[in-house]
């Protein structure tokens, strides 16, 4: 079983670990903000140091012009207000990861002939994503699966308990591998029926019997995701959508 010790074990969105979501690559800066404008997020820009604040959209990301283009304001006086300002602080939420990134400047623009308000591609943006998330139990007659790479460098197929967009737990049956709580487990193959599959890094938080009363039922290994790619992320998501759908019409 490939793994390593983390340097910095426990919750990725403490106030301290904030950095590990600090995206300074501007490709990725780029690509995340072009996330925003596939999903339409609503974005709060904040600015008169915090006392005044007005809602907005990112339209699109013009790379050759080294330009953001966001939704231009209903009231004109808070846009005059918001254009003005020496700096502005953006804010949004993307299926629970919390988005910030701020500009020096803004100005007024036309994008397709309406009015927009531009400001330069940010050199950097912060990823939070959080842990709190609605954790779903993977259908019995469609399960999903997670193959962990061995110490032989062989795969062996685990199945998984439930799963939600911070991490999952996985059905140890063998028994016969130590699962040492904060190993990171690296290049997974996570399987999603219907929905894909692709490599994931997962780090061991707990391990406890899967049923007490059998001890011959395996255990359980809970882990959270790694530095998991946003694209994937998204898929995890709507994996478990679909689930929670299901349940809710066969309760209904």
């Amino acid at each position: 079983m490939e793994n390593s010790k983390p340097t910095q074990p426990g919750r990725q969105d403490s106030a301290e670990n904030q950095e590990n979501y600090l995206v300074e690559n501007k490709t990725g800066v780029i690509a995340k903000l072009k996330q925003l404008v596939k999903h339409h997020c609503m974005v709060t820009a904040t600015f008169n140091n915090g006392a005044q604040s007005i809602n907005t959209v990112v339209l699109d990301v013009l790379k050759d012009m080294d330009l953001v283009a966001l939704d231009y304001g209903a009231s004109e006086a808070m846009n005059l207000q918001l254009l003005n300002a020496d700096r502005i602080f953006f804010k949004t939420e993307l299926d629970g990861i919390t988005v910030q990134f701020d500009a020096d400047s803004i100005t007024k623009a036309k994008l397709q002939d309406e009015p927009v308000f531009a400001i330069p591609i940010p050199s950097s943006l912060l990823w939070i994503q959080r842990r709190e998330f609605f954790r779903v139990r993977i259908p019995l007659g469609v399960p999903a699966y997670c193959e962990v790479k061995q110490v032989d460098g062989s795969y062996r197929k685990y199945k998984l308990f439930d799963i939600s967009a911070g991490g999952l737990s996985l059905h140890d049956e063998y028994q016969d591998l130590d699962f040492e709580v904060g190993l990171i487990l690296s290049g997974c193959k996570l399987e999603l029926p219907d929905h894909g599959h692709d490599k994931v890094n997962l780090r061991i938080q707990n391990s406890f019997p899967a049923d007490r009363t059998k001890p011959s039922a395996g255990r359980r290994i809970g882990c959270e995701f790694v530095g998991i790619g946003m694209s994937f992320g998204a898929t995890i998501q709507r994996y478990i959508h679909s689930i929670e759908l299901a349940r809710r019409q066969i309760e209904d």
